[in-house]
Order: C-alpha cells, then structure tokens, then sequence
C-alpha cells in the first residue's frame, strides 16, 4: 500500500474506511493466519494424520502468540532472507512449540492454501461492512424518492436541457442500479466464500487419504464452502470480485459526477452537505466544493485499475503461477478499501444532500420554454402528422433562437401553429407537471418494488 493512500497514518482515511482497513493490516493478517493453522492442525489430527498432542500444542501457540512489532520484525526479515511469505511464519511458529508439534506445523499445505483461505475469509468481512454502507445509501435514496417525487427539474441529455423530469425520477434511477448492486454483491456468498486447502498442485496430496474429510472440515471450522476444485490456478472469483466492486463503484461515480455537475455555480440545483469548517481553497475562502462527489470519482478510477489488474490473473499458467497469483496481494486489498470508502462517501453524500427546487423551476424558466418542444410536436403531430410536425417546430425552434425570442412567443407567432391549435391549448403545452411523463408512476414502481 502506498505512503500517501491507503497506509498513509494522515491520509488513510480518505481512501478507505477505517473497518475495511483494519482487515487488511499485517496484525490482523498474521493473526488471522495463525487461527487458520491452528484450525488446520485440528482437522488433521482429528482424521489421525498429526498426532492429537501436536495439534493441540500448534493450536496454542497459535492462538497466544502475540502478533506485536517485534514479531513483524522477525517475519519481515524472513522473507527477505528466503522470499517465501509462510516460511518464516512456520518457523516462528515451530520454535515455540514444545516437545516435537512443531514438526507438524502446517503439514502437508502449502502458502497459497493459507492466502487464499484468509483472502476469502476477509473478503466475507468487508463484504458484510459494505454491504451496510450500501443499504444506507439505498435508504437514502429511497427517502430521496419520496421527499421529491413531484420536484420538477429540467432532464438534460448531452448536457443540455431536454424536457421536465422530477428529482424523484432521476433519484429512482440511481435506486434502482443500487439495489441490483446490492444483489449482485450478496450472491458472491453462493459461489464465492470457499477455502483452499488444495496443497502444491491442487491435488490434495499432502492430506493423505483423508484429504478430501480433511478439507471438508477445515473450511466447516472456519465457516466457509468446500470448493468443487482446486482454484489455485482458477482465479475467477477473485475476478468476480473486482468486477462486483467496479460495478458497485460505477454507480457511486454516477451519482456524484450527476452531483458534481448540478451543483455547478451556474446550475446550483443541489449541493452536497456543508459541514462548518470545511474548507474548499486556501486560496478563495468563498468556495464549498463538491469533494466528496471528486473523491468518489478518484476512488472509482482506483478501483477500475485495479480490477484491470485482477482481470490478468484470469490467464493463469499451469496449476500454480505466481505472477498472477502475487498480483492479488497489491490489487485485491486496494479494490476492497477503495471500493468501500466509495459506498460510505456516497451514502453520506445522499444522506446529507441539499436540494434547491427554487432554482431548479428557476433553470427550468430560463430554458425559454425550449424543453417543451416535444409536447407541441405531438400535439402538433395529431393533426399535420409527426413528420410534419417535427420539421414545423424545429424550424421554429431554430428561428426563435437566433432571435432571442422566447418559445410560446415564436409559437403564437407562427401562422401555420396558430392553424391548428389556439392560444389555449399552447398555453396548456407549457405546464411543466404535465409534461413530465411517467415519472411519478416510474418513481412509484421503483419504491414498491420489494428488494
């Protein structure tokens, strides 16, 4: 982890949460190793392959060993010196057992079967933590829904106002991806979320005849699935991993980069939460910058080049290949603390969100009535024909815009408008709240929708 992000002791928190972190530091790394032989030193004795002495003595050095500077001392040393990252781990571990257990430490496995058990051990871990952030975004976004179901706002495609949508609207689409995100995350549970205990090949020939009992138990203790194979080189779901969180982070870039840009001085539609003593420039003391929506949007590149990274894995030679393989130990941690921190800024950001419906019918005015050429057109269309219809108005439309004049007024001055429809029914076409679709039925869906 690089000094200036996630390991950073000053800058840390900015790139990942504080729980995800925790998970991924070298103390709880070695300790959560070190439960992992002890678990597998019960397995195989309790199937006669160590002696019951041994594993018992493995398992309580094992669980008082004190995981402390001094130790990640000696074990930074050892793999310095040998390269191998379980080597001095075994070593440690053996000299402080008693009669002969140390001989049985870690019998018949191999490093990857430890990394790979306690890779989805933690991933299960942060898999829980965000998935709580996710449902207060969802919350979030669903008191959004309601709260502003009726709030006309300009729609705008190619960064220009289209035709009245309602903030529910588009807070609704934002919900409705949350929620396939949350569905997408909890499924890793069903195929994700195995052990390894697969031995150098994958063969399980270091557990004897027992191997695949042996293997059965060890993951029961630890509370994760057989796996059907050996996924030494099988790399997948990792890979599904990344893509989950990539997927998830899209979604918060999303919502921010719409944040960011309606909170614009020139549009001012919402604004992110403003917490006194925040501060936006040294420079200009005036500004209340859109940083969370900027950080998520840093955050969320962070994730897509790592998950870049794991997707190479997927091209794994033979039954074991270590670049691909070493590849995990940067990218996997970095995806999962950036992929968190990305779910609780949002959810603060949606939480908090200040929404300015004064300026948003005020933005919708200044349009000049433009966003309501599609309802003259059908309207329009129903007598002259749609064809006719959209040449008319576009070229009233275009007229009106070079002069400056505004919409209705280019309307009531068109002779062949005035042919078909009155001064009436134009006034009609310019009522926002009629003219907003399904919106409030669409907004409506989503919300009854049961997750």
């Amino acid at each position: 982890m690089a000094l200036w992000t996630m390991g950073s002791e000053v800058y840390g928190g900015a790139w990942s949460t504080k729980a995800v972190q925790a998970l991924f530091r070298d103390e709880r790394r070695i300790g959560r190793w070190l439960e992992i032989l002890a678990v597998l030193a019960k397995c195989q004795a309790a199937y006669g392959l160590i002696p019951d002495h041994a594993a018992a003595e493995i398992a309580r050095v094992c669980r008082s060993l004190e995981v402390n500077r001094t130790v990640l001392e000696q074990l930074r040393a050892d793999y310095e010196a040998t390269g191998h990252t379980t080597y001095g781990l075994i070593r440690l571990v053996r000299e402080r057992c008693g009669t002969d257990a140390g001989e049985w430490v870690y019998f018949g496995a191999t490093a990857q079967d430890v990394a790979d058990t306690w890779m989805m051990l933690t991933l299960r871990d942060a898999k829980k933590l965000i998935s709580d952030d996710l449902n207060r975004l969802i919350q979030g976004l669903e008191a959004l829904c309601r709260t502003h179901r009726e709030t006309v706002m300009p729609g705008r495609t190619h960064g220009q106002q289209g035709l009245p949508i309602t903030l529910g609207f588009k807070a609704a689409s934002w919900l409705a991806e949350a929620r396939r995100q949350q569905r997408r995350l909890a499924a890793f549970a069903a195929h994700g979320e195995v052990g390894q205990l697969c031995g150098a090949v994958g063969s399980l020939s270091g557990q004897a005849g027992a191997a695949l009992d042996i293997q059965a138990m060890f993951c029961a203790e630890l509370g994760l699935k057989v796996p059907d194979m050996s996924w030494t080189a099988s790399r997948d779901l990792v890979l599904e991993w990344a893509a989950i969180l990539a997927n998830l982070a899209g979604t918060a870039d999303r919502i921010c980069r719409e944040i960011y840009h309606l909170q614009r001085t020139e549009i001012d539609e919402v604004r992110e939460g403003f917490v006194p003593g925040t501060v936006g420039s040294i420079t200009m003391p005036h500004k209340r910058n859109p940083e969370i929506s900027e950080h998520v949007g840093t955050l969320a590149r962070v994730v897509r080049a790592n998950a870049g990274i794991l997707a190479e894995g997927g091209a794994h030679e033979h039954e074991r290949d270590g670049r691909s393989w070493k590849a995990e130990w940067h990218a996997v941690p970095e995806i999962t603390m950036a992929g968190a921190k990305v779910v609780q800024l949002v959810a603060d950001l949606v939480e908090n969100l200040e929404v300015d419906t004064d300026r948003m019918r005020h933005n919708l005015t200044s349009s000049q009535g433009f966003v309501y050429s599609e309802a003259v057109m059908m309207r329009l269309a129903g007598k002259i024909g749609r064809a006719t219809a959209h040449r008319v108005v576009y070229e009233i439309a275009m007229q009106a815009r070079d002069a400056r004049l505004p919409f209705k007024e280019a309307l009531l001055n068109s002779e062949t408008v005035m042919a078909h429809l009155t001064p009436g029914e134009i006034e009609e076409l310019f009522d926002p709240m009629t003219h907003v679709g399904q919106c409030l039925a669409l907004v409506d869906r989503v919300l009854q929708e049961v997750p």
